[in-house]
């Protein structure tokens, strides 16, 4: 079932984001971005005999090229051992349906150019690539 994440659903979207990113963060560096995510974004979670196995974040903004409200998709990640069930489908209908209900003209969302098959998902559930997404690492002090 989809539900709003809570802040005891922590350690288990945890465990789900390190699945999908190799970036180097500490867990009390995720502990405060969760945290900052649960005051001020949509962050679902899809829940399965008790476990967390989904997860969606949604961020609500007011985008210049659209000069209304849009919304990006900055994760959306089913475990491993639970894909192919349609959980990522409905995990993205409730997350776009939240866009909707914010009035939001457009949905983004960005996919590693190595996720072949969240790619062919994405183009399945009506997305179409209409930019690149560039990205460079910062070192700060």
């Amino acid at each position: 079932m989809i539900r709003t994440a809570a802040k005891e659903d922590l350690e288990s979207v945890y465990k789900l984001i390190r699945q999908l990113t190799k970036h180097d963060f500490t867990p009390e560096q995720f502990k405060t971005c969760y945290l900052h995510n649960l005051k001020n974004n949509h962050i679902l979670v899809w829940e399965e005999d008790g476990n967390v196995c989904g997860c969606g974040v949604l961020t609500v903004h007011y985008s210049l090229h659209y000069s209304r409200k849009s919304a990006e998709i900055v994760n959306l990640i089913v475990d491993a051992d639970y894909r192919n069930l349609g959980i990522g489908r409905k995990l993205l209908l409730a997350l776009e349906q939240i866009a909707i209900n914010n009035k939001c003209v457009g949905l983004e969302v960005g996919s590693g150019q190595q996720r072949e098959a969240a790619h062919r998902f994405y183009y399945r559930e009506g997305f179409g690539c209409s930019h690149y997404k560039f990205t460079k690492s910062l070192t700060i002090q």
